[in-house]
């Protein structure tokens, strides 16, 4: 076992490297569903607002449309990084501490590539909600002042 030879935490670390990459997945998958409420708004606002006549009405269905294109960037599918199990079959006739220390890079790594997907997501995603706050501002707006 790893925590008798020269590696005693490596058991410790890749639990918790293993738990952020859960939790990463369900930020991931919050994200999206977010990114789909805001989208569903986005559309319904821009159909509300297809008979609008005051300029800054029309804007702020022009925004509607900007969120939606937003919503949908922050939507759109992205591969997580996953484990390819054929590459794992290398490591059968390794010391349990060399692959221990592979997994635990590897698990690392792709913790890396996801928390800068959920990055991105997160960018189109507030780029959404400004948008969607903005078209409604700017319909009310509208609305208002005619």
């Amino acid at each position: 076992m790893a925590s008798e030879k020269g590696l005693p935490s490596i058991e410790v670390l890749l639990n918790a490297v293993e738990r952020q990459r859960d939790q990463q997945r369900a930020h991931f998958e919050s994200l999206d569903t977010k990114a789909g409420i805001a989208l569903g708004f986005a559309g319904a606002i821009a159909a509300l607002a297809t008979d609008v006549q005051p300029v800054l009405a029309k804007v702020g269905a022009g925004a509607s449309v900007l969120a939606a294109i937003f919503a949908v960037l922050a939507f759109r599918p992205r591969d997580l990084p996953i484990w390819d199990p054929l590459a794992l079959r290398r490591y059968l006739r390794a010391e349990p501490e060399f692959t221990q220390l592979r997994l635990l890079d590897t698990e690392i790594e792709m913790a890396l590539r996801t928390t800068r997907l959920i990055e991105q997501k997160s960018r189109w995603l507030k780029m959404a909600l400004v948008a969607l706050v903005a078209s409604v501002a700017c319909l009310v707006g509208g609305i208002l002042v005619r």
